[in-house]
């Protein structure tokens, strides 16, 4: 089984779990909705709340009432089911054609061309709270994942290059802020399901299932800034100057 294949096949699954979760809201199980509106509702408020111990309560509440819904769909039995054989598949074929591993070096080198690990300023992390470091730090642009927590990326303690820097950040429940040293232009690219934007002190409220695209003046024909696309489940998204 070749490994485009593999890929296919698994987008396959999740295509056909999704197909199955329609048709389970639509003619079995429409309740669905509106139990995952009020399980996300109780982690929104409680998220906002969360330093009182009546916050933590609600959020915990609602993940346990969103996970629960959704382990009882049709939907997620069918998808488990479905990666376990597509699993003990591949296991039954490596046994009969074993894969032969050759020691490498981690990164193949061709002539004339090499290659450079660097450290990532952040890094995906599924639960917890992160941010840049508080002393002086090389700069490199930012693309991470995040299920759960705040991220915090200060722009104050790096140099940033000519041209553009570069900060891709993609989070399904928490906060996102991004200090930015004056002068500096910057171009906003947001989407979110529910919070609040605010950037330079301009606030947008409270709003649902939205896309926000804005820049600073100057962001076109300056020689140094920074792209910020953002993408939150439930959180918001604020950008400051430092």
């Amino acid at each position: 089984m070749q490994s485009v294949n593999k890929t296919e096949f698994l987008m396959f699954i999740f295509i056909c779990s999704l197909f199955v979760l329609f048709i389970e809201i639509m003619f079995f199980h429409s309740g669905l909705i509106f139990s995952v509106l009020i399980a996300g509702a109780f982690m929104y408020i409680g998220r906002k709340k969360m330093r009182r111990k009546l916050g933590r309560i609600l959020f915990w509440i609602g993940v346990i009432g969103l996970v629960l819904n959704i382990f009882n769909t049709v939907a997620f039995k069918f998808l488990i089911i479905a990666l376990f054989l597509y699993f003990l598949l591949r296991f039954i074929q490596s046994r009969k054609h074993p894969v032969e591993f050759r020691p490498t070096d981690e990164f193949t080198q061709q002539p004339n061309q090499s290659l450079v690990q660097v450290r990532p300023v952040l890094t995906n992390k599924l639960l917890g709270s992160q941010r840049t470091e508080d002393s002086v730090y090389e700069w490199d642009d930012i693309n991470i994942q995040s299920v759960w927590g705040d991220i915090v990326v200060d722009l104050s303690n790096t140099v940033l290059p000519k041209g553009d820097a570069v900060i891709f950040i993609r989070q399904v429940f928490g906060n996102i802020k991004v200090l930015i040293p004056y002068e500096t232009e910057v171009s906003v690219n947001h989407s979110k399901l529910a919070g609040n934007v605010t950037v330079f002190g301009h606030q947008r409220g409270f709003s649902f299932n939205e896309n926000l695209s804005i820049k600073t003046e100057g962001f076109d024909q300056s020689a140094h800034r920074v792209k910020i696309v953002t993408t939150v489940v439930i959180g918001d998204l604020e950008v400051q100057r430092i």
